[in-house]
């Protein structure tokens, strides 16, 4: 109940959000880019306008991010192939990751599991869970993802680090907006995979063990596939 009040509030909040902060934001990058443009190149000055401009991209992602956490709605449900559409987000990962370089992905999953979701939700979803795997493993680790069927016709995604794991204290926290021990984080990732899962009434649980690493699972209703469906 906390949480529902929570995001009805944030919800609110972030539509007025939007309006004040964005569209400000995207004047000041336009201007400064027209400068950049403008005036006769100086370094110095270039490079302060550089800061400029990542500090407003920053700021404009971090708004983009809190509305998505606020207000996650489904736009573009489809019935999507679960096991097709993890392997497209492993192989994205592994390409453009800065720490895939040092990790080995394995995966076990099971065929002809399909769900219903936004298919950009539930690459954002498994994304965000992969990155945070990632960024828990300090050197050279291991992600595992597991994909099988459950009983009442749902199924089970789970992806396994050997990362530094979650304190007990830390744990119960996770999915709180703006909550991170991260220095550089916002704290909105696993805030965002959360609120998005809770649209299309999927839970998702975690286990962590500390110097051991985590567990998240996703359970998701099945839906069944196109050919049989109507």
């Amino acid at each position: 109940m906390k949480r529902v009040e929570k995001m009805a509030y944030m919800g609110e909040m972030a539509a007025r959000m939007a309006h004040e902060i964005k569209n400000p934001l995207a004047s000041l990058a336009g201007s400064i880019q027209l400068l950049r443009e403008d005036i006769k190149y100086d370094p110095y000055h270039d490079k302060l306008m550089q800061i400029a401009l990542r500090e407003t991209d920053r700021l404009s992602e971090l708004v983009g991010d809190f509305l998505l956490f606020a207000r996650p709605q489904a736009c573009k449900i489809e019935r999507i192939d679960l096991r097709e559409n993890i392997f497209e987000v492993l192989e994205l990962f592994e390409k453009n990751s800065e720490s895939s370089s040092r990790i080995t992905i394995s995966s076990n999953m099971a065929t002809g599991i399909w769900i219903d979701i936004d298919p950009v939700h539930f690459r954002q979803v498994l994304w965000n869970i992969l990155l945070n795997s990632a960024e828990a493993i300090e050197h050279e680790g291991r992600i595992d993802i597991r994909l099988y069927e459950s009983r009442n016709n749902t199924a089970i995604l789970e992806i396994e680090d050997n990362g530094c794991g979650i304190p007990e204290e830390v744990l119960k926290m996770i999915f709180d907006p703006f909550f991170t021990t991260k220095a550089q984080g916002t704290g909105l990732g696993l805030s965002i995979v959360h609120s998005i899962l809770e649209t299309y009434g999927y839970l998702l649980s975690v286990e962590s063990t500390v110097s051991s690493g985590s567990v998240f699972t996703l359970k998701v209703n099945q839906a069944a596939p196109p050919q049989a469906a109507g």
